[in-house]
């Protein structure tokens, strides 16, 4: 989403204050949203150059309120929530699954460079 670096800068303060008063682990987090405990506490610190959907989801958890009329989503961004939803419904949770799906993937990356 696009963001004045003042309104990203704000949005920071905001998330990093929210995430003091937080009582759940970032790795309960990251499973409410959909992301890595690592990736949870990269953005719950405030090391994100821009509000991606995984920064909004967890400004949700943390209950921030985003304005979403302040942000313009990204023909990209919209794109890659739509694709990790759908990668979410094939996914059974488990690692033989994963790689799986990774095959797949791997193998229709390789159709397209030919």
């Amino acid at each position: 989403m696009k963001a004045t670096e003042n309104e990203i800068s704000v949005l920071r303060e905001k998330i990093v204050a929210a995430r003091a008063e937080c009582v759940l682990t970032d790795t309960q987090i990251g499973a409410l949203v959909g992301v890595h405990a690592s990736q949870v506490g990269r953005i719950t610190r405030g090391e994100f150059r821009r509000i991606s959907e995984s920064v909004v989801q967890i400004c949700k958890v943390l209950g921030l309120e985003m304005d979403a009329a302040a942000f313009e989503a990204s023909a990209e961004t919209a794109a890659w929530a739509k694709l990790q939803a759908s990668l979410r419904g094939l996914w059974d949770r488990t690692p033989e699954g994963a790689d799986k799906i990774v095959r797949v993937l791997d193998t229709i990356g390789a159709l397209r460079e030919r």
